[in-house]
């Protein structure tokens, strides 16, 4: 008899809690790492998720830290600035054969070696994302990217309201590897919120391209993505950003990028969904402003490129994001 794989979830803000609300009911051994407030609520409460009218509790295994057991799965969630410690709280009970699926904003740091980039550029970008080699650590033949196109935010400690039916593209980090599928047989229920996809970069990227074309302007007029969509201003400035970020890509040598209309169309598709970067930024959060601006800005000056329009936004949410305090 098989036994059920063991899956552990780090980090339990809208994401986390997203997998963990899907993953409750499938046939896995499930726990999830949280801290602070979170992880009192879950112990007390369990994980609430709204999804229009309907609200489901989940009773989840929660600590803080991962069990001891060794895990085949591990779904890292969280800012790309808490990775590393979040992984600290999981490096106890990985193995050789355990599989990590980061969820996560910007660049990941895996994927920067895999673009036309010289290896002293990407030493330096990794070490802004990683700075102590803490995800440096895992063997990339292990790591599975992943691409959400999830609306959650958090209202509450262990509350989340989720939009619509999540997605998460997943693919073998490692070009060759073929660790997906047996994933899939795990997190897959039916319902059509996973799916493969043989170029995990090319949706990495693409992705990518939303994230900082929306992020930092949704900072900077405090709208959602349904006012950058659909104010004739906010629209170029958005459009203008796609471009450049895709050029960026294709420089990196990522082939297959959507075109600037079907990526303005994804944004129209957002509603009024706040941008991640829009949350932290009215909750008085740290912004993600390394691994979706500095590390973008870095990779396009060594490939001789230019980002005015990127470059603007960036400086321009840095200013107002200090003068918060």
């Amino acid at each position: 008899m098989n036994k059920m794989p063991r899956v552990c979830i780090a980090g339990m803000g809208g994401m986390g809690g997203t997998f963990a609300s899907i993953l409750s009911s499938r046939p896995v051994m499930l726990s999830v790492v949280a801290r602070g407030s979170t992880l009192q609520a879950l112990r007390e409460n369990g994980l609430v998720c709204q999804n229009g009218s309907e609200i489901t509790r989940h009773s989840l295994r929660v600590n803080d830290r991962a069990p001891s057991e060794i895990q085949d799965l591990i779904i890292l969630s969280g800012k790309s600035y808490q990775l590393p410690d979040l992984f600290k709280t999981v490096s106890h009970s990985v193995g050789p054969n355990t599989l990590i699926i980061p969820v996560l904003n910007g660049l990941p740091w895996w994927m920067i070696a895999q673009t036309n980039t010289a290896r002293s550029v990407v030493k330096k970008i990794t070490h802004t994302l990683d700075p102590e080699g803490n995800l440096g650590s895992i063997p990339t033949e292990n790591i599975i990217g992943c691409v959400a196109y999830a609306f959650a935010q958090v209202t509450a400690p262990g509350k989340v309201n989720i939009s619509g039916s999540p997605r998460f593209i997943l693919g073998n980090a490692l070009p060759g590897q073929n660790t997906v599928d047996r994933v899939l047989t795990w997190l897959e229920g039916g319902e059509g919120h996973f799916a493969e996809t043989p170029d995990i970069k090319k949706e990495i990227w693409n992705k990518l391209s939303l994230n900082v074309a929306t992020n930092f302007l949704s900072v900077l007029c405090e709208g959602t993505l349904k006012i950058l969509s659909s104010n004739p201003d906010l629209c170029v400035l958005v459009r203008r950003c796609l471009v450049e970020i895709q050029v960026l890509g294709q420089d990196c040598g990522i082939g297959g990028l959507l075109p600037i209309d079907e990526l303005m169309s994804k944004v129209e598709q957002g509603g009024n969904h706040p941008t991640s970067m829009l949350q932290d930024y009215l909750r008085n959060k740290p912004l993600e402003l390394a691994a979706m601006g500095d590390v973008i800005i870095r990779l396009a000056h060594h490939h001789g490129l230019v980002l005015p329009t990127t470059e603007a936004l960036v400086g321009l949410t840095r200013n107002k994001a200090s003068r918060r305090y």
